[in-house]
């Protein structure tokens, strides 16, 4: 009895540390200076063009209304739009979206505020 209690403890311990070490490997892949957060820099170069590409439908280089409209991370264009042009630049939204998952606001994003930005479907899991 106390062999198989040993044994599914350490089951248990195994699967925990998997789980900890993916998050941490995915965090791990963005956090290019491996101090256990992601800075603004990091999640702009991490997040790039290929995000803001796949947003500007229209290939224009701004947002509109009709391209910000049904994204998965909530808001409104305005909530982003900081010159009020009604059109969002790449740094209008990288800026936005960065304050808006940098929640305690300490200017950058620990593993929960990260883990909420790929739920937000912005980076893949």
């Amino acid at each position: 009895m106390k062999k198989h209690i040993n044994s599914a403890l350490v089951l248990a311990l195994s699967l925990c540390a998997g789980s900890v070490l993916a998050a941490n490997s995915q965090l791990g892949e963005v956090d290019q200076d491996n101090n256990g957060s992601i800075s603004k820099t990091e999640f702009e170069r991490h997040v790039g063009d290929r995000f803001f590409g796949k947003m500007d439908r229209n290939s224009d280089g701004m947002i509109d209304e009709s391209e910000f409209s049904g994204t998965r991370f909530g808001g409104k264009l305005a909530d982003f739009d900081r010159d009020g042009d009604s059109r969002l630049t790449q740094a209008e939204l990288y800026n936005g979206l960065f304050e808006k998952f940098d929640t305690n606001r300490d200017m950058v994003l620990d593993k929960d505020e990260w883990k909420k930005v790929q739920s937000a479907g912005i980076v893949a899991k």
